[in-house]
């Protein structure tokens, strides 16, 4: 089972989606000298173990924050 789906925006084009089976796998991944998605890609939707989340900050870096508290 997917545990966290990423729908984000790179500068205005389609909107894309990443996922990964564990939130640790996404965060762990962000840590890498090229992390997997960049910090500044405007987020439009997360679900986390099927449920929407909501960030005060709408970004890939917000969401490493929501999720390393």
């Amino acid at each position: 089972m997917i545990m966290l789906e990423i729908h984000y925006v790179v500068a205005g084009s389609k909107e894309e989606v990443k996922k990964y089976d564990k939130a640790s796998d996404f965060v762990g991944a962000q840590y890498k000298e090229v992390p997997d998605l960049q910090d500044n890609y405007h987020v439009t939707k997360v679900l986390l173990a099927g449920k929407e989340i909501e960030l005060d900050d709408k970004t890939i870096g917000g969401l490493f924050n929501y999720l390393n508290k």
